[in-house]
């Protein structure tokens, strides 16, 4: 609506009149508490490199708590909303990007921890148990792609990759047997290892067992090789390390072991990668280290992206693959960046 020069005199003078009145002052302190100044302490450069990647006025957006731990988010640019797992309570939720909400996508899911969708959309879930690797049918129905090797049970699956081929690479550290928490305390029956299987095969294949607690996975942004975090310290008395292989021609064998990043302060779990081919990882060290951490293609630590809470796993979302999404302790985290997911 159009005012004119009257009726425009009109209202200004109705709100003189108000002055500083209750009501006015209540409707103009209803923003909520004073935001953050523009950079955030959220941000933290350690290399002059990674002021390439962050956003003067990106704010760190908490959009829901109330998991026990948040874990495996996957984006699925189709329907804008990634999945992501809260396994103690064994439900795969599912965040909204247009609307920012948080809802049950799928209730007594097997303590599914990471999850991916492949080259043809479906979901791929890990479970911790029943211990299995899970497709999601476009007609409802579930294929299990893995869940014996040799005749034994699998450990625990825990993060995921799909290759265009239509297999897929899965981690099985064996959390999820620890305890009767994001699982069943049971002994581990195989060695932990890194696996690939397809719809062709009865098992799967194991890719390498040299690695002490595999955990989250990511491939190259050439599709060439993987990222693998090894949270070693969590049971071993061995620095968390960042491990890369390079892959087979058909993704059923891997070669050219390298060990990218080790730590003694940090231990590591999910994994994203840029288009530059930096690696964005979960960070689990305490106050100051918490978060984030990101490394260059060779592993020089780049920066940080700190958070109040342990994350758990990353993954980039939205429609420009620029807005990088956290699963973190008991909430969900998301931050533009000046980066682009591979």
């Amino acid at each position: 609506m159009k005012l004119g020069r009257r009726q425009f005199l009109s209202a200004s003078a109705a709100l003189a009149a108000v002055g500083t009145s209750p009501q006015l002052f209540a409707l103009q302190s209803s923003q909520g508490s004073t935001p953050e100044r523009y950079p955030i302490d959220a941000w933290k450069v350690e290399d002059s490199r990674f002021s390439d990647y962050m956003i003067f006025n990106s704010p760190l957006e908490r959009h829901w708590s109330g998991g026990l731990w948040t874990e495996g988010p996957a984006w699925n640019a189709v329907g804008r909303y990634v999945v992501f797992s809260d396994i103690p309570r064994a439900k795969q939720m599912r965040w909204d990007e247009s609307t920012g909400q948080v809802s049950v996508l799928r209730d007594n899911v097997g303590h599914s921890n990471g999850n991916t969708f492949d080259h043809q959309g479906r979901l791929i879930a890990c479970e911790h148990y029943p211990s299995r690797v899970l497709r999601y049918e476009w007609d409802g129905s579930t294929t299990v792609l893995a869940e014996r090797y040799q005749g034994k049970p699998l450990n625990a699956p825990n993060d995921v990759v799909a290759l265009p081929s239509g297999g897929v690479i899965f981690t099985d550290p064996g959390y999820g047997a620890h305890f009767d928490y994001e699982g069943k305390k049971r002994d581990l029956e195989l060695e932990t290892a890194i696996y690939y299987v397809d719809d062709s095969l009865d098992e799967p294949i194991m890719l390498t067992d040299d690695i002490y607690k595999p955990n989250g996975i990511v491939l190259t942004p050439d599709g060439e090789g993987f990222y693998a975090s090894d949270s070693a310290p969590t049971h071993f008395e061995e620095p968390a390390r960042i491990i890369r292989w390079s892959l087979g021609e058909d993704g059923r064998s891997v070669s050219d072991r390298q060990v990218i990043v080790t730590s003694e302060d940090t231990i590591f779990d999910g994994m994203t990668c840029d288009e530059d081919g930096n690696i964005w990882s979960s960070a689990n060290g305490g106050e100051g280290i918490d978060g984030v951490v990101v490394f260059s293609p060779e592993g020089t630590l780049l920066g940080r992206i700190l958070l109040p809470e342990v994350c758990s796993n990353v993954c980039f979302a939205g429609k420009g693959r620029n807005r990088l999404f956290m699963t973190a302790s008991q909430s969900v985290y998301t931050i533009y960046t000046a980066a682009r997911g591979a």
